[in-house]
């Protein structure tokens, strides 16, 4: 048994990403005697619970030796080229009665250790998965289980499970979010990206992680959050309110050294704003504070609902400021052109800047 090749084609499966051929291969082998310890719904289970990390069911001498029962058994089924006498056959059947009873002892073990995995990692057979996503151009308010607020904002995602609350409050966050969460003393409050993980008991904080920008930000109200990068997972950060933690995602841009670092800072607060800069989407407004064009580029189009390219890469490194709420995408481009040299095109949903 492939156990990195099952692993793969559970992953294509679930993302749609699967060939005929690619899901024909894994029929076949879920058709193997040790599917029957895994139904395909437990796999596709473990395989969102961790995707990058292909569970080991079985140890790697175990495994060698139910290949080495699986080649006996083929080469019994042999038909001999000599004479067989009844000592022969005597012989023959007792180690094929050895293989067959040492083949059922290790299906027996393969399903007692997978039993205790799926127990260890799953608790129980009811655990399901919830996903949230908010789609683009809109931000959407969630109120979870325990009565934590989230609001997302636009193409942003979180997923939980059923078992949210029982020993702790885990959630994915795959974008941007602000909770505002309830305090519990016993049950922490854990919001995991792919830049960091974030561990509270009760506070208000905004979190900017998507996929495709060059660095997440953790930005707190109140409260306190204590922050572990996933780049250094024996470091904890200990953020203050109005304190902005930012860290380089794992694709990010090599053009600052600056932003190669994990950097902490104080957010960006107006005289007249009722919310930092950093968590003013939540009224409906598009700020970016002196960033570079691709960055400013992205956030407009989650806000907009377009796609953005650029001609000229050198207009990348140009940085702006800026605050829109209701204002149209042509007269928010309009505005950014006043102040910087370039030219755009908007032609059905795309956006062309040179």
């Amino acid at each position: 048994m492939n156990q990195d090749t099952l692993w793969i084609l559970v992953g294509k499966k679930l993302n749609k990403e699967a060939t005929p051929e690619e899901l024909h291969q894994l029929d076949m082998m879920l058709k193997q005697p040790w599917a029957d310890v895994y139904s395909i719904q437990i796999l596709e289970a473990m395989w969102q619970q961790n995707p990058d990390q292909p569970p080991r069911f079985i140890s790697h001498q175990l495994q060698q030796k139910w290949d080495r029962l699986e080649t006996k058994l083929d080469t019994g089924n042999t038909a001999s080229n000599g004479p067989v006498n009844d000592t022969e056959i005597l012989v023959r059947n007792s180690k094929r009665r050895f293989v067959t009873v040492t083949v059922a002892a290790a299906c027996l073990v393969f399903g007692l250790l997978s039993f205790f995995y799926w127990k260890y990692y799953f608790g129980n057979y009811d655990v399901k998965t919830y996903q949230i996503t908010a789609p683009l151009g809109n931000v959407s308010k969630i109120i979870l289980p325990d009565g934590t607020k989230v609001w997302l904002n636009a193409g942003s995602k979180i997923v939980y499970k059923t078992n949210y609350g029982n020993k702790c409050r885990m959630i994915q966050l795959t974008g941007e979010a602000f909770f505002d969460v309830v305090k519990d003393s016993e049950r922490p409050f854990i919001v995991n990206t792919a830049a960091m993980q974030i561990k509270v008991l009760g506070t208000a904080f905004n979190v900017r992680s998507y996929a495709d920008d060059n660095v997440s930000e953790t930005s707190l109200i109140r409260g306190r959050i204590e922050l572990t990068p996933a780049s250094n997972p024996d470091h904890t950060i200990i953020l203050k309110p109005s304190e902005k933690l930012t860290i380089p995602n794992r694709i990010r841009s090599h053009r600052d050294e600056n932003n190669m670092l994990i950097t902490l800072s104080a957010l960006h607060t107006a005289k007249n704003d009722s919310l930092p800069a950093e968590a003013q989407w939540l009224e409906n407004k598009l700020v970016f504070d002196n960033e570079y064009f691709d960055e400013v580029a992205k956030k407009m189009e989650r806000w907009y609902r377009v796609s953005i390219s650029f001609k000229n890469e050198q207009l990348k490194q140009k940085r702006f400021s800026g605050k829109f709420t209701k204002e149209s995408l042509s007269t928010a481009l309009d505005a950014l052109k006043a102040t910087r040299d370039f030219n755009f095109l908007i032609d059905n949903g795309k956006v062309i800047i040179y």
